[in-house]
């Protein structure tokens, strides 16, 4: 298999309102390698999630403080503004809950970190959390269990990491820790073979067991940051200027291609099969590109 660029998105900061007026882009071609396609996007995505049922991609946006969400037909727009005080806060996964609420990580710099939930396009805090845990990734299982990783620390002190079960009661949330020993714990998927972390200081792929939170180490990368999941069971991680691929059994391979200066969020479209990912700017005053690889079988 082979993957290919298909598109590439420029993004620069703007408030939440400047996203409905961006330029609305042509469905994707059919085939990968017809065309490429930039659009110019004026936010900052971090993480990213694909909603499969409604073909929409989720972007958490943290110059605006928004969740802003990206389709084939409809181009950006604004699905919430997040809540007051909540401007300048880095933005972490995303998951949907049962009952449709969204749930997404704030990374808080050591100082307003937790959870938003998102309900009828209205954002509110979760209560109850601890504000110094720096949270960036969520997973959710087949189940419905939620999990959260996060690190303390950093800016001068060692980071110290862990992931922790989440349980929310309404306006309330209560994280029970699973496990620890991490260091900057940021990326984390939850599969039917156990939940992923990558650990950034680490560069480094480990995985627990569930039930029993036994913790192991899959494997060395490159760099890590977010984690997305192909539909066979391997593991896509960034962090640096390539995206490694890691099998259930600890090999890691890089995807050929993608010029990127520093990979954040992924996400991958199956029925597409498109991975979408943020490109982070190293050049101040340099936008930062949303991208679509196509994977061609």
């Amino acid at each position: 298999m082979r993957w290919l660029l298909a598109i590439a998105v420029c993004g620069c900061a703007a408030h939440p309102e400047a996203a409905n007026r961006l330029a609305r882009p042509e469905p994707p071609p059919a085939e990968a390698a017809k065309r490429d396609v930039a659009i110019p996007l004026k936010g900052a995505a971090n993480a990213l999630w694909w909603d499969a049922a409604s073909s929409t991609l989720y972007l958490t946006d943290s110059s605006a403080s928004s969740l802003v969400t990206w389709t084939d037909a409809g181009g950006f727009q604004v699905a919430a503004a997040l809540p007051a005080g909540s401007a300048g806060v880095s933005l972490g996964g995303i998951v949907r809950r049962a009952d449709g609420t969204l749930l997404i990580a704030s990374f808080g710099f050591g100082a307003q970190g937790g959870l938003l939930a998102i309900a009828g396009g209205t954002a509110s805090a979760l209560t109850g959390l601890d504000p110094a845990r720096r949270r960036v990734g969520l997973a959710q299982d087949t189940q419905g269990a939620i999990y959260s990783v996060y690190f303390v620390g950093g800016r001068g002190a060692p980071p110290a990491g862990g992931v922790a079960s989440v349980k929310i009661e309404g306006a309330a949330a209560t994280e029970t820790e699973i496990a620890s020993g991490f260091h900057k714990a940021v990326g984390l998927v939850a599969t039917p073979a156990g939940l992923f972390v990558a650990d950034q200081t680490e560069k480094a792929i480990f995985k627990i067991e569930v039930p029993g939170f036994a913790v192991s180490r899959l494997a060395s990368v490159p760099a890590a940051d977010l984690l997305a999941m192909l539909p066979g069971g391997d593991l896509l991680t960034g962090g640096g200027p390539a995206i490694s691929r890691i099998t259930q059994t600890g090999q890691v391979t890089t995807l050929p291609g993608g010029g990127f200066e520093q990979v954040r969020g992924l996400a991958y479209d199956a029925a597409g099969k498109r991975l979408f990912v943020v490109d982070h700017s190293l050049t101040v005053g340099v936008p930062d590109k949303l991208r679509i690889l196509y994977l061609v079988e």
